[in-house]
């Protein structure tokens, strides 16, 4: 019988949930009040010590819940809060080994009081306290508040704060939960443990600042934005298109200095393979990065693929840079071009074009998979649809006008143009897996993001800035390194002229 009356209240919830709102009137007030007879029952099986009534009370209040949740966390968040942390409480003390009937006893009292507490607030004239809209990093910035006035020992405002996070969580929490759920349920964990940790008399604030702790380590993945600009999108297919279009031309001319001309078409016809080879890596490659994506969780495949990127990007800018004189250039295109002339064979020639446009093209994909999850479409096709456009013109000038690109002045900005976008691949590749929980995530004290943090890739966190500032530091020693290089190449140039 008695069992029999759990299903039919079970199910009355369920009915009454479906119902339109109309006929509602105070629904959740009223569903929350229906906690509290079973929250009694559970008061009184632990008085008898009898393990499993207690434990069946909870399975009868969860199964309630579950039914009414939503409303009440779109009506009261702070209530919502509340009777989840005191629902948590319950479950931890009758899932006891052993179990306490004393401690299920004051789980069941506590239950008890808050429902009849939210039950009274949903149900008065004067509404709850309604949801605050932030974003992400000012969500963030709340529990820096709160953090900073638990230090200083100010309850009153450190629970102001808390339950400001409490309201404006229902906003947020959506994108935390698409991201990862453990983030998202030790967050709702924690900020009822914090609560209910400042309410307490006196209250306990070692377990709400160690509380509040653990929500900024969680949260702190998320709070800056992960994005990249049209600007990327633009310097990516420049950077790429524009070397490729440099060989293509050097290619060209070297066949025109030495008498062959009438090779011309070999290398566009290597060229033209090498867009339609690198047209077909860029969709092989989605269709690997999208079928390893639906077993693996999203953002661990966007880190690993930003850091593929970024130390693709760092090799680039290091043979860019290995490259910029002007003597080292036609080397480097004249002892290619020789060795397949010498051999005899056009396809060879036809293969060093299809070889340099499909490094390029191949490169270009990896980048933009990279980049693809970060940025808005919008942004996307506007810079690859400038890029495009700024190549055409620029290849029309060269090939066509007969314009010399300044080589020297070219491999140095498009080196600068490839270590910025390697150092912010590196920034939110490693971003990437603390959002995936690959990596910890460690909040740099009285760093916030801003808009210049946000073009350069920088996050506020020791695991992502640590990195980058070794990149930096890596940079200025590879820079020392090549104009030493460069400077000692031109005094043996001037001594072999003297």
């Amino acid at each position: 019988m008695r069992y029999s009356l759990r299903i039919f209240t079970a199910a009355f919830a369920l009915l009454l949930f479906t119902l339109p709102v109309s006929a509602q009137g105070s629904l959740p007030a009223d569903l929350v009040r229906g906690l509290i007879h079973p929250a009694e029952e559970g008061i009184e099986a632990a008085e008898q010590n009898k393990p499993e009534l207690m434990r069946a009370e909870y399975d009868e209040i969860h199964t309630l819940w579950e039914s009414f949740e939503d409303q009440v966390r779109e009506a009261d968040p702070q209530g919502y809060v509340e009777l989840e942390t005191a629902l948590d409480r319950v479950k931890d003390a009758v899932n006891a080994q052993p179990i306490d009937p004393a401690a299920v006893k004051v789980a069941y009292e506590q239950l008890r009081h808050e429902a009849d507490e939210v039950a009274g607030r949903l149900g008065s004239a004067a509404a709850p306290a309604a949801p605050v809209e932030v974003s992400l990093p000012d969500a963030l910035k709340v529990l820096d508040a709160a953090y900073a006035a638990i230090e200083r020992g100010d309850t009153s405002t450190s629970a102001a704060q808390i339950d400001t996070f409490i309201r404006a969580w229902p906003g947020i929490e959506g994108a935390v939960a698409t991201k990862s759920q453990d983030a998202y349920g030790a967050i709702e964990s924690e900020m009822g443990r914090a609560r209910a940790a400042l309410k307490t008399q006196p209250p306990n604030l070692e377990t709400a600042k160690t509380a509040v702790e653990r929500m900024r380590e969680e949260l702190a993945p998320f709070g800056a934005a992960q994005s990249y600009t049209a600007f990327d999108a633009a310097a990516i297919i420049l950077r790429e298109g524009l070397e490729a279009l440099l060989v293509i031309v050097a290619l060209l001319a070297f066949l025109r200095k030495s008498g062959n001309a009438d090779k011309r078409g070999w290398i566009w016809a290597g060229g033209a393979l090498g867009v339609l080879a690198s047209i077909a890596t860029a969709f092989v490659l989605q269709a690997i990065f999208s079928s390893v994506s639906a077993s693996v969780n999203r953002e661990m495949i966007e880190g690993i693929t930003g850091l593929i990127a970024a130390g693709l990007l760092f090799y680039v800018s290091y043979w860019l840079h290995s490259k910029a004189s002007l003597g080292a250039w036609k080397q480097y295109i004249d002892q290619r071009t020789t060795q397949a002339l010498a051999r005899g064979s056009m396809v060879g020639l036809a293969l060093l074009a299809l070889l340099a446009v499909f490094r390029e093209g191949a490169e270009t994909a990896v980048f933009y998979l990279g980049m693809a999850p970060a940025i808005a479409l919008r942004d996307l096709l506007l810079g690859m649809g400038f890029g495009v456009a700024v190549l055409i013109v620029v290849a029309v000038l060269m090939l066509v006008v007969g314009v010399k690109l300044p080589l020297r002045p070219f491999f140095r900005i498009a080196g600068l143009l490839v270590y910025y976008l390697g150092f912010k691949f590196v920034g939110t590749g490693l971003h990437a897996l603390q959002v995936a929980g690959a990596i910890p995530s460690t909040p740099i004290p009285g760093l916030d993001s801003n808009p210049v943090f946000e073009f350069f890739g920088i996050y506020p966190t020791w695991q992502t800035l640590l990195p980058q500032v070794a990149l930096l530091l890596g940079a200025l020693l590879a820079w020392l390194y090549l104009r030493a290089q460069d400077q000692k190449a031109r005094a043996t140039e001037m001594v072999a002229a003297a």
